[in-house]
């Protein structure tokens, strides 16, 4: 797999470089916090280590940068061990926050957590968004059988039939339809 290492200085990624190549990743890109937006698209990597004195804004933004950019997990290296940073990099996107960890040999194995959680995140955020979906449809739907129960003086379960039918006719879901005869309902009023 391919890792990109972002460090604050040269030369500070080169222990990380080594034990992640040992561990059997492939370093597709070496940068700094500056270069990241430029070597990102081209970096082509499915993980990312972060190695910094302290989370600060710089870091935030790379972090940021990287989940709007290139969604990938993200392990951070770091000696800042307050509070308010570890959750101000997580709530970023980092996904293993490490404080104080001179044992680079660790990474490997840091990094297959940081998969992990990266992944439960996604399918997390997935469903989530899924079931927003869900529920704004279903609010449009009742919203729409109100309207043609109105418009038509029918019971719900008739408006329900009226609106599914002109969406098997139409070829589209239910909630789309629905959308359109709320949209040309409120042009008419």
């Amino acid at each position: 797999m391919n890792l990109l290492v972002v460090a604050e200085q040269p030369g500070q990624s080169g222990p990380y470089i080594k034990a992640a190549s040992k561990a059997g990743w492939r370093i597709a890109c070496e940068s700094s916090y500056e270069q990241l937006p430029t070597v990102l698209t081209d970096a082509h990597a499915e993980a990312a280590v972060l190695i910094a004195h302290s989370v600060n804004d710089v870091i935030l933004k790379a972090v940021r940068v990287l989940n709007s950019t290139w969604p990938m997990p993200v392990v951070l290296y770091t000696e800042d061990s307050l509070q308010r940073s570890i959750r101000a990099a997580v709530s970023a996107g980092v996904s293993v926050y490490v404080v104080d960890c001179n044992n680079v040999n660790r990474i490997a194995a840091l990094l297959e957590v940081a998969i992990i959680r990266f992944n439960e995140s996604r399918q997390l955020k997935k469903e989530l968004h899924k079931a927003r979906t869900t529920l704004a449809e279903r609010n449009t739907v009742e919203k729409a059988k109100g309207i043609i129960m109105r418009q038509r003086k029918v019971n719900e379960d008739t408006a329900y039939k009226m609106l599914r039918k002109l969406a098997m006719d139409r070829n589209r879901r239910i909630g789309e339809v629905a959308g359109e005869l709320i949209a040309a309902a409120e042009v008419l009023i």
